[in-house]
């Protein structure tokens, strides 16, 4: 009896799952993709109802470190793309691999269960909802899109809102802003913030060293690759 050919399931049409897709389809994988928004590009797509993305967002890696290997961001020029260009990249990346046809869009997977050596995958559609079996799932559905609200002890009477909340800088306009954490968004949304905001302050609960996206007039990551900087560049 000639043994039926595994059978995954995809969920995730972000850039991650993109990949995914376009390794399984070389390799004669066959899966089927899930995702909840009617295209590609994930919380890059800032139309996504989950995108956390906001209208400055543009990438803190450069051009060079971040396209795929077999398909170059060649329409791209600015070395920080934003996340339009990044919406159109990821766009152009799954017509070239005619990858929006292994997709189910606008199909949200509601649950993933163990079913002896295979998994069962519940899934919400226009139609209702579906099971279906698989020999193995691949998760490409991002972290970011379900924020974390820190519960915070005390009083505060003024707006309090989280980064994926955020949109454009004018809701700082003539208001004294604090921003909790200096990660990638706290960073970009302070410079958003100064244009518009009668005075920013930023807590953090550690000391942080701040790179500048250009050395030597060239983007910093290209010059390190993933090294540490020079001791002489890294001292506060």
């Amino acid at each position: 009896m000639t043994a039926q050919p595994k059978r995954y399931a995809l969920i995730g049409a972000g850039p991650t799952g993109l990949a995914a897709a376009q390794k399984m389809l070389a390799k004669g994988v066959i899966f089927v993709g899930f995702e909840s928004s009617d295209g590609v590009g994930g919380l890059w797509d800032i139309s996504n109802s989950r995108s956390t993305v906001y209208e400055s967002a543009h990438l803190i890696s450069s051009r060079t470190t971040t396209e795929f290997a077999n398909f170059p961001m060649s329409k791209v020029r600015a070395d920080y793309p934003s996340h339009r260009e990044l919406k159109q990249y990821f766009d152009d990346f799954a017509d070239a691999f005619d990858l929006r046809e292994h997709f189910r869009f606008n199909t949200t997977v509601n649950a993933v269960t163990p079913e002896g050596n295979r998994w069962q995958v519940k899934y919400q559609d226009e139609h209702g909802e579906h099971t279906d079996t698989f020999d193995g799932v691949i998760l490409a559905s991002g972290t970011l899109a379900h924020p974390n609200r820190p519960k915070l002890k005390g009083t505060f009477d003024g707006e309090l809102l989280h980064t994926a909340d955020y949109k454009h800088p004018r809701v700082f306009d003539g208001k004294r802003v604090l921003l909790i954490g200096a990660g990638n968004s706290g960073c970009d949304i302070a410079v958003d913030a100064v244009h518009y905001a009668k005075s920013v302050d930023m807590s953090v609960r550690r000391g942080y060293y701040f790179v500048p996206k250009y050395m030597f007039g060239k983007p910093t990551d290209t010059l390190t690759q993933g090294k540490p900087l020079p001791v002489p560049s890294s001292r506060p």
